[in-house]
């Protein structure tokens, strides 16, 4: 058979010479577009030559020739690969990125959470709180105030009360009782805050919320020191008692509660109860801590013995044991000052007292003058029982 003479395939040019070089060789896939091409390395001589390499020719090699092997990239640059995430700008890390998850900028869960809440609610109970605080401190303050200023103008204890005569301990009755008409007499107890003026009507319920001014108290309830309805006016009574709030702040009838300590009992035995008919010099002898509905506010009694009863029975009661106490039976006129003691028991603190010493006509003192008998009478009276002897 006769042989063929072969001839190489012309090199494609144009359109066609793109369409072939995309077509996939023998051992590999076509390029991806866009992607750059992989090119031979040029030896050294083949520098000089032309820049368009030729277009090889067909052989014909038989399926399973040998392929030529692929040339390496240039050194310093590496194609993309297939499949491979891109490059992000920026931080590179986990959540690095603008909007990434975690603790990048404007990413991750908003701090705070229930904890702000509770913050919160926590700083508006403690404003509340001391809103609430600052305003008894007020009326505290207010209260006392008041009392104050009505001492200021009807009131001024001598320097030396003990040394004072009794009968020169006075009050201005007129402004008080302008002030309030229910006035009925003053309490002063040396060394502590009793200094009030006294009170009186047919209903103890007024004065547990009226200040003596006529005043609806608010916060802390101040009310009034009060002689109980059950007693007359004029602390004619054999037991006169007399109520006062217990308050915080030290006020009204509270430093009574303090004399459970035998010292302070001791250091405060003497009080004063002045009247616009004369002054009471009070020595005290027992402080009782009772219930608030022991029978102890006795006003009269049916007998001289049932009177020395009662009076006994709150000598053996007493919290604190007092010394000098005449006997039982001697004591006529009794004043008794009631309080609270603020405990979760809702009990009383009671302090009894007798007359000393009296400027009240017809009211008998115990181991002082009796103020019964006028001083220029009982002189007469003791002249013309010498005259008579005579």
């Amino acid at each position: 058979m006769a042989e063929y003479r072969q001839y190489p395939d012309p090199a494609p040019h144009g359109r066609h010479a793109q369409r072939a070089s995309s077509q996939p060789d023998a051992g590999g896939q076509a390029p991806r577009h866009g992607a750059h091409q992989q090119q031979p390395q040029r030896a050294p001589q083949q520098r000089a030559q032309t820049q368009r390499p030729a277009q090889p020719q067909r052989t014909g090699r038989p399926v399973g020739a040998q392929q030529p092997q692929r040339q390496q990239s240039p050194q310093g640059y590496r194609p993309a690969q297939a499949g491979a995430a891109p490059a992000t700008y920026g931080v590179a890390g986990n959540g690095g990125g603008r909007g990434g998850k975690g603790k990048g900028q404007g990413g991750g869960k908003k701090k705070g959470g229930p904890w702000r809440i509770v913050f919160w609610a926590a700083l508006v109970v403690l404003v509340v709180a001391l809103a609430a605080l600052g305003a008894i401190a007020f009326s505290y303050w207010q209260g006392q105030n008041a009392y104050d200023s009505v001492a200021q103008e009807v009131f001024e204890p001598p320097a030396d009360i003990e040394g004072a005569a009794l009968a020169d301990i006075t009050v201005d009755w007129d402004k008080l009782k302008a002030i309030n008409p229910d006035t009925v007499g003053w309490v002063y107890i040396p060394g502590t805050a009793v200094n009030y003026p006294i009170v009186h009507t047919t209903d103890d319920e007024k004065y547990l919320t009226t200040d003596f001014n006529g005043q609806q108290t608010w916060g802390a309830t101040y009310g009034s020191i009060f002689l109980s309805a059950a007693n007359a006016a004029d602390f004619s009574d054999a037991n006169n008692i007399v109520y006062g709030h217990h308050l915080n702040n030290g006020s009204m009838f509270a430093a009574i509660t303090g004399f459970d300590n035998a010292d302070q009992f001791n250091a405060h035995r003497t009080a004063y109860v002045l009247t616009p008919q004369g002054n009471f010099k009070l020595r005290t002898f027992s402080l009782v801590h009772v219930a608030a509905d022991d029978p102890l506010a006795q006003t009269a009694f049916a007998s001289d013995e049932e009177r020395t009863a009662y009076i006994q029975d709150k000598v053996d009661r007493s919290v604190v044991t007092a010394s000098d106490v005449p006997s039982p039976a001697d004591i006529a006129h009794l004043f008794a000052f009631a309080t609270c003691d603020n405990l979760p028991s809702d009990g009383r603190y009671v302090l009894f007292s007798y007359i000393e010493e009296s400027t009240v006509p017809n009211v008998a003192a115990v181991g002082g003058t009796d103020a019964a008998l006028d001083p220029d009478a009982a002189a007469a009276v003791g002249d013309a029982s010498k005259e008579i002897a005579a």
